[in-house]
């Protein structure tokens, strides 16, 4: 604990001598931990129109403290773990072919996906029994469906092209 407090005193120290520096574009240091730096720019988070100068302090003192924290807690786990574990390219490989597919599947969703429910579509889902269910929530349900069934089309279309022009192979 005093190990912290005295970390914590320390950036305090260093928050508080960091405006003699200055990044590149003149942007100044706020706070500096192990070589990392956190810039003014970077505050623009927690700082907009309409705020009160306390809350802009208070905001600001937080995301310091946070930000200080947190590369505190970085650093001291990069001290401790292995270089394997502290390998992550294939993770990380992985966790942007799934941002690249989810915004893919989302553009073609919003350009080619038909939004409006018709009463007939909620009819023919529900029955003739309509007045005592949720229209919205059946709108909901019937558009997920078509979503869901878009892209699996989509999908299959991809395989069965990739197929034909022999673009994989598997082992």
């Amino acid at each position: 604990m005093k190990r912290l407090g005295l970390c914590l005193l320390f950036c305090a120290v260093l928050t508080s001598c960091q405006n003699f520096y200055k990044k590149s574009n003149g942007d100044k240091i706020v706070a500096t931990v192990y070589g990392r730096n956190l810039y003014q720019s970077d505050l623009k988070a927690v700082m907009y129109d309409g705020i009160t100068a306390n809350d802009s302090i208070v905001n600001a003192r937080s995301f310091i403290d946070t930000w200080v924290r947190r590369q505190l807690l970085i650093h001291q786990a990069e001290a401790n773990l292995s270089k394997e574990q502290l390998d992550f390219s294939q993770q990380i490989e992985d966790y942007r072919n799934s941002l690249i597919i989810f915004r893919y599947e989302s553009e073609l969703v919003e350009q080619n996906l038909d939004t409006v429910v018709s009463e007939e579509e909620i009819m023919a889902y529900c029955g003739a029994d309509t007045l005592s269910v949720d229209k919205e929530a059946i709108r909901y349900i019937l558009l997920n469906k078509r979503k869901k069934d878009f892209l699996k089309k989509m999908n299959d279309g991809l395989y069965n092209k990739a197929v034909k022009e022999r673009a994989f192979e598997i082992y």
